[in-house]
């Protein structure tokens, strides 16, 4: 039997062997030649605050650099903020490598993009991007925003993606849904803010630009503000947007998305208190008009307001004084509170002023800010870090 099995195993070894034998020898793996790309550091910021882009572009006869940040120095001028908005050109070094440094940038957290021949791209070197409505952006970041920033020893809460069907809109739409510390393992019962971005951007962008869970994780955690759920939906209800004088914002499908689909789901699906006094609702330029008339429009659902360099066009104001207003007037609920706030170079500014005086005259207790700056992602971090702890706070 023993010789049987070494026979056996003989013939196996063999004919392994000879099929072996037949088939042809694979060539070698090619692997791409070393660049100057592979070791790069595309981004790096200086003690000083400058911060320096490289990108690696050999065949590229002109690069320029778009990237947020002067605007959120302090004192700088209009002039001096928007001089570069074209693009900051880089000039092209050895290897193949394009070269520029920029700065001082105020700490915080901003977006950029390569434009290579006139076409934009986000950094191939850098992972850290935050999603627009029809593209993404690379980000850097200057640490010294202490806010804003994710810190050791804070408890973090978890921003989770939620897909879900729209009745409103006839399709599959995505929001951020931000949990605070200790969420999954309670059983308390929590506020929610709803918190609407601005024009051209996405339901990505309040928590990557814009920071919202690291604010709230350390807001919490110092006691300035109370757990809360956030909820960040898409306010685009297309791919299609354009900022037209006239067009009056918050007065499609998006209204009823929120209202009619999006707030049953948070009440059903999440341990939300589900009524007004534990409802608030937020928005950012596009994200504040939407948030002006839905407010004003569906008052028995929200208690807390907040503006954020918004306000109506000048062209709309008898419109909306004739409508969403007048509604508010004939059987809206007394708010807790409408807090509003643009900066002093922001465009939207005057829109800001015109508004808050309508809501005055309606008899709306406004909580009127005026900051520095300009209409940037600079200021609307700093308005959620100021808005949020005052949210909530009488809710019985």
């Amino acid at each position: 039997m023993l010789l049987l099995s070494k026979l056996v195993s003989l013939s196996i070894l063999l004919t392994a062997t000879a099929l072996s034998a037949q088939q042809p020898t694979p060539p070698p793996i090619q692997r791409p030649a070393p660049t100057p790309n592979d070791t790069l550091k595309s981004v790096e910021v200086q003690p000083d605050r400058h911060v320096r882009f490289r990108i690696w572009a050999p065949n590229a006869t002109e690069v320029k650099l778009q990237a947020e940040g002067p605007e959120a120095t302090p004192d700088i001028t209009p002039a001096e903020a928007y001089k570069n908005m074209g693009g900051v050109p880089l000039t092209k070094g050895d290897q193949g490598i394009w070269d520029v440094t920029i700065g001082p940038i105020t700490p915080g957290i901003y977006r950029y993009n390569f434009v290579v021949d006139g076409v934009a791209t986000t950094d191939p070197r850098n992972p850290l991007t935050s999603q627009s409505l029809t593209s993404s952006r690379s980000m850097y970041e200057v640490p010294g925003a202490d806010f804003m920033e994710y810190k050791a020893g804070v408890p973090h809460g978890a921003i989770a993606t939620v897909y879900y069907d729209s009745t409103a809109t006839n399709n599959q739409r995505r929001m951020h849904i931000y949990t605070p510390p200790g969420y999954e393992a309670g059983t308390t019962r929590l506020p929610v803010l709803y918190l609407l971005h601005g024009g051209g951007d996405s339901d990505d962008s309040w928590s990557t630009v814009g920071r919202a869970g690291a604010i709230l994780d350390n807001l919490i955690g110092q006691g300035k503000a109370l757990p809360m759920i956030i909820v960040m939906p898409a306010g685009h209800t297309s791919t299609e947007f354009r900022l037209t004088p006239g067009v009056r914002m918050g007065h499609d499908a998006f209204n009823d998305d929120l209202v009619k689909v999006v707030l049953p789901y948070v009440d059903t699906h999440y341990r939300s208190v589900a009524d007004r006094d534990h409802r608030a609702l937020a928005g950012l330029s596009m994200g504040g008009a939407q948030a002006l008339n839905i407010a004003l429009d569906d008052s028995a659902d929200f208690a807390w307001i907040g503006i954020f360099s918004s306000g109506w066009f000048p062209n709309t104001l008898k419109e909306e004084e004739d409508t969403d207003i007048a509604k508010f007037r004939s059987s809206g609920k007394p708010f807790k509170l409408f807090w509003v706030n643009a900066g002093k170079y922001d465009i939207a500014l005057q829109n800001s002023h015109a508004t808050v005086a309508l809501l005055k005259k309606a008899g709306i207790q406004v909580d009127e800010h005026q900051s520095e700056g300009f209409h940037a992602w600079n200021n609307w971090r700093d308005y959620l870090r100021d808005f949020t702890p005052l949210l909530f706070r009488t809710a019985k």
